[in-house]
């Protein structure tokens, strides 16, 4: 088996992963050996936590400190065949079941929310505005056109695009221990987690499960998915290792590479596509629609792109996906901004992300021409801030053809010709736009404009 190197993040199914520097292990059917050899953990110690005891400790201190009824020490006594339980000598290891140890609970926080986006606790609905608390016991879910982030307490951040479902089932911390204890549930969709390193307490737990697969964290970014009964983890950043169930061998699984986890669980690893391009990624976005363009990527089936405010993308302002990578958004306010995009394999595996800064400068234009007896009329206007200057273009209809006009610097937004001859032309309108930050250039394609000869 492949050894582990540094801080790491394990992914396994049905399964979580610790250090095992020193005493305490939670459970950790898979574990990073001092130096860095695995460690297949036998079932009977997943469920319990191994603490020294300290100078004037024994077991009721303990027990009216650390447990959840005082009682339980005789569980402990038991399970550790102390004869007395008044007296341990010190550094002596204990063996305690997870399940008896006091906890308190931790808050999350909402840091990003955008379109349709439910928050709910039990039976009770909480408004999903920034700054909102993510309690246990949370059920988050995005529509068709939403997005949260939540920040966790120790800095991770879990990001959920459109129509996904994500359950809170464990947000504390362990007294015994002072460790952290996130348990989270993607019930469909996808979560994409950046996760915070856990630092040196070995207790500490992350996890992010689907039905079939627990992903436990230790420091890295990756992607958790469920969709008809096939889970999806994809490794962005660091090392994962997946399994089939608690006690299978794991799968190491490197930055760049993935695994589909069927029902009967199997386990697919995948190389995972590289990010691709963008068409023409510096364009100044200046219509109403913002439309961008992956270029086009062997062995993608669709593209996933996304706009945010933030690099990071905590705030994500339109994302939409589709197998031609041809995106078009409305309502995209003026700005510098980052576009993130990836491409899906065939086998449903999102491949690596690449991030490209946008300017956003919405000068809109739209134009029309009417006849009115021996009369031209051409009109245009837009969407905008700032002042705008037009120019209008006529000429015969051909390619580089001379132009019959050529009308710079107006503020009117229309323009008449009378008695234009018969022919074929070519008309367009221009817009200089100005704003605090610069000017902007804006045209209209050529349309083409046939006058017929009056009938007599």
């Amino acid at each position: 088996m492949r050894a582990l190197r540094g801080a790491m993040c394990a992914v396994s199914i049905a399964a979580a992963c610790s250090a095992a520097q020193i005493a305490p292990v939670l459970a950790a059917p898979v574990l990073a050996a001092p130096h860095g050899e695995r460690i297949a953990e036998s079932p009977a110690k997943k469920t319990v936590v191994n603490y020294a005891v300290r100078r004037g400790e024994n077991l009721y201190t303990l027990a009216r400190h650390y447990l959840m009824r005082p009682s339980d020490y005789r569980t402990v006594q038991l399970l550790n065949k102390i004869a007395d339980p008044r007296r341990i000598p010190v550094g002596t290891w204990l063996r305690i079941p997870f399940a008896l140890l006091k906890t308190e609970p931790l808050t999350a926080r909402l840091v990003a929310v955008r379109g349709s986006v439910r928050l709910r606790r039990g039976a009770q609905d909480i408004v999903p505005q920034v700054g909102a608390p993510v309690e246990q016991g949370s059920v988050l879910e995005t529509g068709a056109d939403g997005f949260v982030a939540i920040t966790l307490p120790n800095g991770s951040r879990t990001s959920l695009p459109t129509r996904t479902s994500l359950r809170i089932d464990h947000l504390r911390r362990v007294l015994l221990t002072n460790s952290i204890d996130y348990d989270f549930t993607v019930a469909g969709g996808k979560a994409e987690i950046k996760a915070a390193p856990l630092g040196e307490n070995a207790n500490n737990r992350f996890r992010i499960r689907t039905p079939r697969a627990i992903a436990a964290v230790r420091g890295t970014q990756f992607r958790v998915g469920f969709t008809d009964e096939i889970s999806l983890a994809e490794v962005l950043e660091g090392t994962v290792a997946a399994s089939a169930d608690e006690n299978a061998a794991p799968t190491d699984l490197s930055q760049g590479f993935g695994a589909v986890i069927t029902s009967a669980g199997t386990i697919t690893p995948e190389a995972l596509l590289p990010a691709p391009d963008l068409l023409s990624p510096g364009k100044v976005q200046v219509d109403p629609l913002v439309r961008l363009a992956a270029a086009p990527l062997a062995g993608a089936r669709g593209y996933h792109l996304q706009i945010a405010q933030d690099s990071s993308f905590a705030a994500v302002l339109a994302e939409a996906s589709n197998d031609t990578g041809q995106f078009a958004f409305a309502d995209i306010p003026n700005g510098g901004l980052f576009v993130r995009i990836s491409a899906a394999a065939s086998s449903g595996l999102e491949g690596m992300a690449q991030t490209f800064a946008m300017r956003r400068v919405l000068a809109g234009l739209a134009a029309s021409a009417s006849m009115d007896a021996d009369t031209l009329r051409f009109a245009w206007g837009g969407q905008g801030e700032g002042s705008r200057i037009y120019h209008f273009q006529l000429g015969p209809n051909a390619p580089d053809g001379p132009l019959m006009i050529d009308e710079a610097g107006l503020t009117d937004e229309s323009l008449a010709l009378r008695h234009l001859p018969p022919g074929v032309y070519r008309w367009r309108v221009g817009l200089r736009q100005t704003t605090g930050e610069g000017t902007i250039e804006n045209w209209l394609p050529f349309e083409k404009l046939t006058v017929a000869p009056q009938e007599r």
